[in-house]
């Protein structure tokens, strides 16, 4: 069914958008970048858009780029070099923690279900995370957002996270030759790359948290001086991710034009990455799931909490800092010390931290 431009912006992909001036010439540049070190066909939910003619009906000209590391990404959005960029929830976070002050937020959530995924093959005997336990995981890099991830859900499962062991196997034919030889018992990627392992003719058994896990961030700063710029940017990865969901072999075919043609068997290289694209946005909003675009209202979670932060009562919180801390050389807390009362409360948690928790 062939979809008419002005009817999917108004319908199909049920947003609001605002019409851009027909006698407007000029397109708004605008510039995303990706904390993926090339681009993938999953990565439909921001460009194909533009090959649609979506970002030009909404007055943009956009630029993708693409680099490895959360941190990079960060700071192109720092420095003005990007005006929105895309990375993952837990890298975030934790650039924040570590630096509160960061003139940066988080502005669009782009799927509900976690991206990160540790796949095994569908023969192996572990049948949970719980039986990771004492394994070998492989991950991109060892900086990769699926460390922090699997890690969180190792605890979770009630296992130490310190028991499994991560190591850099890259991704693609490289990840699959290190499942095959047994080099590592069980592989941590993008749903996307795993997709692509999937075109190979394995079967998986996978293991994947329930909670957001990818974001859009922009800086502080160009939300203050240019607010429409941001709007209007996410309205596009709105419009580019719903193109890509109903038309995945268009989308695939926009990345040919705009990325990399491909090389081979040209149909099946369009079947894989439709399969790669439609595999990927299976997570993000659908039609009728109660999400508006975007939106992060409750997106925090307490089981994302418990995740991220260390939770418990006054009486049990060190146990928890001493079970997910061990073996640290410092912990710095912040406690309340408004009354006689919450003082002494600090006093003894940090004396049973003390207690607990040994210098590695």
């Amino acid at each position: 069914m062939t979809i008419d431009r002005r009817r999917f912006l108004q319908a199909a992909a049920g947003l609001t958008v605002a019409p851009w001036p027909a006698q407007a010439q000029t397109l708004s540049k605008i510039r995303y970048v990706h904390s993926s070190p090339v681009a993938r066909p999953y990565h439909a939910y921001s460009f194909s858009g533009k090959g649609a003619g979506l970002y030009d009906k909404i007055g943009l000209d956009p630029e993708f780029l693409f680099i490895s590391g959360s941190a990079a990404t960060l700071q192109l959005l720092i420095s003005g070099d990007a005006h929105i960029g895309n990375i993952g929830i837990l890298e975030f976070i934790s650039s924040k923690k570590k630096q509160p002050t960061l003139p940066l937020s988080v502005v669009y959530c782009h799927d509900y279900h976690g991206s990160y995924v540790t796949v095994v093959p569908e023969d192996s005997p572990i049948k949970s995370v719980a039986d990771l336990k004492g394994k070998t995981v492989g991950v991109l890099s060892l900086a990769a957002g699926t460390v922090p991830t699997l890690r969180a859900q190792a605890r979770e499962a009630g296992i130490d996270p310190g028991s499994i062991q991560f190591v850099a196997v890259g991704a693609d034919a490289a990840a699959m030759v290190a499942l095959k030889s047994g080099r590592v018992d069980a592989y941590s990627h993008f749903i996307g790359a795993i997709a692509g392992l999937e075109n190979l003719g394995v079967k998986f058994r996978s293991f994947a948290p329930d909670v957001c896990s990818g974001v859009f961030v922009t800086s502080n700063a160009l939300l203050a001086n240019n607010r429409d710029l941001v709007v209007r940017g996410l309205q596009g990865i709105a419009l580019s991710t719903r193109f890509a969901q109903l038309n995945p072999v268009a989308a695939a075919r926009n990345y040919y034009a705009m990325f990399k043609p491909p090389t081979g068997d040209t149909a099946q290289a369009l079947r894989n990455d439709a399969h790669s694209i439609e595999k990927t946005l299976s997570i993000f909003k659908q039609p009728n799931d109660g999400h508006r675009w975007g939106e992060m209202t409750a997106l925090i979670t307490e089981e994302m909490v418990r995740r991220i932060a260390c939770v418990g009562r006054h009486d049990e919180i060190a146990d928890v800092i001493a079970d997910r801390l061990a073996g640290v050389n410092r912990v710095r807390l912040n406690l309340p010390a408004r009354s006689d009362r919450e003082r002494g409360a600090s006093r003894e948690i940090i004396q049973a931290i003390k207690a607990k928790v040994r210098p590695a």
